[in-house]
């Protein structure tokens, strides 16, 4: 057998098993897995003694270029990427975002014309957002025209959708919620929901507040039981709808418990999602003199909550974690030294997940009475999983025929993780302090090598658009 190239001496780890072989690799693809040894000439070959091969990891949470009231997000198409790269990430979902008298299919070609520069594949998540302006202070509603452009965002390969339940502009009221999940329904699609209580929250930051300087306020406004009443809300609306629903970035034990719940009751079309910074970092963060760096939302949550949804991931009651990486400097984030609600919300994380999932859940062991992550879980939350939600039909896992987006992982390669070691353009890290043993040597993405021995190799402008369907 002949191949472009061959990755020997690997231990090869998916979702669901660990094996001694080599995988070859041709015309972008996976050509075979096979026996150590395999008489295959390849033009080159990799020797990864030592190392795991595993699926390159998806990401399909992430802000790139993002506009915003400070300005856009610090990482575009080429820089975000670039980082993705090199924290073994080779796919990811971005999202679109609309005018209010703009077409969903206006605002897509738009938003691809931004992603030129990108260096690996990517899929878009198709925002349905109000596009009626406010009547006498009657909130903005989502029109009838809007809703039936939703077939068209999907046949143009937008098979997920992001409905968000807070923030002015954004938040859809409970019968556009409803509205928009039967209408994503008739078309197989995903709804990607930012469940929290959006006219709680507002009351509560209009408030008197008595030291607006003190980020934990942050916390405070936007309480667990926000976000356990709008995730237990956005259940029940995937459950009358029929909608396959993945609720985003699942911050707090009771939240994440409904989610467990729906499951154990047979809802098979609900989905949770967390993030790394509900598993490593703590409200405490908050408390800080620069709290204000960790602003997010949902916000971080007292050590409880964080040690729950390790036991969930472990358990499966949640399926994936993703970054929800949305990077500001912080000079964009000292916009709200003197009051947090001026402050962006957001956190980096393109570039650090799969190191620290591997460290603090498979080599740390970080479950708390209960069993540490295995190298499959790992894999699965960071790289199956997500690809099979969300339509990545040909990334994800290690099989003949799928696209040869690998990583060779070095399970003893330590990383500290400050922001002059990383890659994403801000000048902090939010996981400053933390040292990693286990990092990316190699990226493959598409049968290309992106990043040697970590450094980043590839080109600007060779990812491509993934026109998703359902699964």
């Amino acid at each position: 057998m002949n191949c472009d190239f061959l990755i020997t001496n690997g231990v090869v780890v998916t979702g669901d098993s660990t094996c001694d072989a080599d995988v070859a690799v041709n015309d972008g693809r996976i050509a075979a897995i096979v026996p150590p040894h395999s008489a295959i000439d390849a033009r080159e070959i990799l020797d990864n003694e030592g190392c795991y091969v595993i699926p390159g990891a998806i990401d399909a949470h992430v802000h790139l270029n993002m506009q915003t009231g400070v300005g856009y997000t610090a990482d575009d198409w080429r820089t975000g990427t670039i980082a993705a790269a090199l924290g073994g990430v080779t796919a990811l979902v971005d999202f679109v975002e609309t005018e209010p008298d703009e077409s969903l299919l206006d605002a897509l070609h738009k938003r691809l014309a931004e992603t030129r520069e990108a260096v690996i594949d990517f899929g878009l998540h198709m925002t349905i957002q109000p596009d009626e302006h406010p009547i006498n202070g009657v909130p903005r509603r989502v029109s009838d025209k809007r809703i039936g452009q939703i077939r068209e965002a999907y046949e143009a390969g937008c098979a997920t959708f992001k409905l968000y339940m807070a923030y002015p502009g954004f938040q859809v009221q409970d019968i556009d919620l409803f509205r928009a999940l039967r209408a994503i329904s008739a078309v197989n699609g995903l709804a990607c929901i930012h469940a929290e209580n959006g006219d709680v929250i507002e009351v509560l930051r209009q408030s008197d507040i008595r030291n607006p300087a003190l980020a934990l306020n942050h916390a405070r406004t936007r309480p667990s039981i926000n976000e356990h009443e709008a995730v237990t809300r956005a259940v029940m609306c995937a459950e009358a709808s029929g909608a396959r629903v993945l609720i985003f970035h699942i911050g707090c034990e009771h939240a994440a418990r409904v989610v467990a719940d729906a499951r154990q009751r047979g809802l098979s079309n609900v989905f949770g999602e967390t993030c790394p910074q509900y598993l490593l970092l703590t409200e405490e963060m908050l408390a800080r003199p620069d709290g204000r760096l960790w602003v997010c939302a949902p916000p971080l949550r007292p050590q409880a909550n964080q040690d729950a949804l390790w036991r969930m991931l472990a358990s499966r009651a949640l399926d994936i974690v993703s970054t929800d990486h949305c990077p500001f400097t912080r000079q964009q984030k000292d916009t709200g030294r003197d009051d947090f609600r001026l402050a962006p919300g957001g956190l980096p994380g393109i570039e650090t997940r799969l190191g620290v999932l591997h460290e603090y859940g498979v080599r740390r062991g970080r479950l708390s009475g209960s069993r540490s992550l295995s190298l499959n879980d790992w894999v699965r939350i960071c790289c199956t999983r997500p690809a099979e939600i969300h339509g990545l039909s040909r990334k994800g896992r290690i099989a003949v025929g799928y696209d040869a987006d690998l990583v060779v992982f070095d399970p003893a390669q330590r990383k500290p993780l400050t922001a002059r070691d990383l890659h994403s353009a801000i000048d902090w890290s939010a996981y400053d302090g933390i040292e990693c043993t286990g990092w990316p040597r190699d990226v493959i993405a598409r049968g290309e090598v992106v990043v040697r021995g970590g450094r980043f190799v590839g080109a600007s402008g060779r990812g491509r658009f993934i026109k998703r369907s359902s699964p």
